[in-house]
């Protein structure tokens, strides 16, 4: 490897020390991470004799389609999950809960599902442990149902939302880095959830029954659910629009036009159902802006960034030719067939997701580029590559100790006042998902491996 591609590797390596340090340490934040993706840039220039060549690469692939597409995504998403917050959909699932009298003995796959279908329309999995820890997890202790199982449900939850919503940051990352051999852009959202639909579906058999045998015999009555005067059952009309927005994607319809036609019908929803008003959309009070439009974007607004970062330090490595030393290295090793090369890139993503486990979107977009590289130059198909990309990233981080999701959780239940005690590791088996997840993302690689 020459001096060029050696130093490429320098910018690459200090960010992902760092997040790796930070997810251990239990500190992870995305504005902090942002700074030290910038400061490793900044460090790169000082070691290249080509600077001018430097700092081109890094504005070309900061500007590049992969990096756009995935932004503009991601702020249409933000806003769509903030309007379907402020409708209320917690609360209507929380009154479906009430009025068919669910007992604690299966109140833990409600959770399960329940969780699994907020996930899938808001394409937050972060949003969903927050949401449901606050509001179905209490609601399950008052029942008398098991602390671990339930905070294994929403995390599965969780993870089954973000495995396989169209608009999930995973979903977004998966396929727009996944590039066609033959230079004809990257895979298309709704293909790619359609193809991996059978597997996430198996995962997702193994989860429910194994929820349904973990339950135990308890036949106590719900009282311990919201009163249902206090929750909004015509929110869960909210459910529609993610329903087009999935139905549309799976006809290959351009993510853009699904995203905005489900925004129109979520607000319309809305408005008619009086779930929330315009002025909670978006309002100017005291020369300061606000509402839940405002919210969507910027929540968003910093993980767009870091994204664009982190794809302008892999492509230093790609322009200087370290990332073909790398594959090349695998190749001449490791990598003999198509079989092998998806089980290499099955590797990849787990050590990403175990080792940046803190944000499982940090660990996707870090990883993508290796996958896509790998993927090209063993002709498999954009959707395969996808397809584990977008579900083995969403196994580790949802059930390790030292993950975001699981600290979440633990933040979460702390807030929501339950007097019950958990530590990060009660979780660790009974999210279901995950580890049923990948274990069929496992046996995916070793049939099929042919597929266009």
């Amino acid at each position: 490897m020459d001096w060029k591609a050696a130093v490429s590797f320098v910018p690459f390596t200090l960010f992902v020390g760092t997040a790796i340090g930070l997810s251990f340490g239990g500190a992870i934040d995305i504005n902090l991470l942002v700074g030290v993706g910038i400061s490793a840039i900044l460090v790169g220039t000082f070691l290249t004799k080509e600077k001018g060549t430097y700092w081109e690469t890094v504005f070309e692939f900061m500007g590049s389609k992969t990096a756009m597409t995935a932004t503009l995504l991601w702020l249409i998403v933000g806003v769509y999950g903030s309007i379907l917050k402020e409708g209320h959909i917690v609360d209507g699932l929380v009154w479906a809960a009430h009025q068919f009298d669910i007992n604690a003995t299966w109140f833990t796959l409600v959770v399960f599902l329940f969780s699994g279908l907020f996930a899938i329309s808001t394409g937050s999995g972060f949003g969903t442990i927050s949401a449901m820890s606050l509001t179905l997890f209490p609601a399950g202790i008052a029942l008398g149902a098991d602390p671990a199982l339930l905070g294994g449900a929403i995390l599965s939850g969780a993870a089954l939302g973000d495995s396989i919503a169209p608009v999930s940051d995973t979903a977004v990352i998966a396929a727009t880095t996944q590039e066609y051999t033959d230079g004809k852009g990257s895979a298309d959202i709704g293909g790619t959830v359609k193809k991996r639909l059978p597997l996430v579906l198996t995962a997702l058999a193994v989860a429910l029954i194994a929820y349904g045998m973990a339950n135990g015999n308890d036949t106590t009555p719900s009282q311990g659910l919201s009163n249902s005067s206090s929750t909004h059952p015509q929110s869960l009309a909210l459910l529609i629009p993610t329903l087009v927005v999935i139905l549309l994607s799976f006809r290959k319809v351009n993510i853009f036009v699904s995203l905005a036609l489900g925004l129109a019908i979520a607000v319309g929803i809305g408005l008619a159902f009086d779930l929330f008003t315009l002025s909670s959309l978006i309002n100017m009070t005291g020369g300061k802006v606000e509402g839940a439009i405002v919210e969507g974007i910027g929540g968003m607004a910093n993980i767009c960034i870091l994204l664009m970062v982190v794809v302008s330090l892999s492509g230093l490595i790609i322009r200087s030719g370290g990332m073909d030393g790398i594959i090349n290295s695998l190749n001449n090793h490791v990598i003999r067939s198509p079989r092998s090369a998806e089980l290499t890139i099955f590797s990849l993503v787990s050590v990403a997701g175990i080792l940046m486990a803190a944000v499982n979107t940090i660990a996707n977009i870090c990883v993508a580029p290796f996958v896509n590289s790998i993927g090209k130059q063993h002709e498999l198909h954009p959707y395969r590559r996808t397809t584990l990309l977008a579900t083995v990233i969403c196994t580790f981080p949802f059930v390790l100790p030292y993950g975001g999701c699981v600290l979440l959780l633990l933040k979460g239940i702390e807030a929501s006042g339950v007097h019950i005690t958990m530590q990060a590791t009660d979780v660790f088996f009974t999210a279901f998902y995950p580890w049923a997840l990948l274990v069929c993302s496992l046996i995916t690689c070793f049939i099929n491996h042919k597929q266009k």
